[in-house]
């Protein structure tokens, strides 16, 4: 395990380790002793997959509430999405500001993200698959969902409003933090 980049100082994206050859490719997605150092006590208590099988779906923005909850780690086991990470934590330097980078199948990396930020991501293929692993439960007071339209995020997604295809749950969402 590698981290490629640190998002938000907290926020990590991560390259697995894994191998290629004549079968394919191999990834380790989850080591605890190795990735313990920087996920700072996440646990995994539950995971999920969504497959999307139209492009231009979008999930988000979802959050895991702090002292709830540890976080996430997230990937793309098939197909290609665009990613978001909003920074939510009160008081921090770069509160309300997101940054955006792609998760996909052919290059696989996971992210990982604390309590305390944001995610939302929005499918480039059709038949695309996510897989998120959380250390609590998605339902219930260790989550909230915010509006990807809050105008102080400003989150700019590569489609037109028009084009997305979006739940009424996010849809409804709170417009602001």
């Amino acid at each position: 395990m590698k981290i490629i980049e640190t998002i938000f100082d907290k926020c990590y994206l991560i390259e697995p380790d894994g191998r290629v050859d004549s079968r394919g490719l191999m990834s380790i997605f989850f080591n605890k002793k190795e990735m313990a150092e920087f996920l700072d006590g996440f646990e995994i208590s539950e995971q999920r997959l969504y497959k999307m099988p139209h492009k231009n779906t979008f999930f988000g923005i979802h959050y895991q509430k702090p002292g709830k909850a540890k976080g996430k780690l997230i990937s793309v086991v098939q197909g290609r999405a665009v990613d978001y990470i909003v920074d939510l934590r009160q008081g921090s330097p770069t509160f309300k500001q997101y940054k955006s980078f792609e998760l996909n199948a052919d290059s696989p990396r996971l992210a990982y993200l604390p309590a305390g930020f944001g995610h939302g991501f929005l499918t480039l293929e059709e038949n695309t698959i996510q897989a998120f692993a959380v250390d609590a439960p998605g339902c219930g007071d260790s989550s909230g969902i915010i509006s990807y339209k809050d105008p102080e995020i400003n989150l700019q997604l590569p489609v037109a409003d028009s084009e997305i295809i979006i739940s009424d749950y996010d849809k409804n969402a709170n417009v602001k933090i």
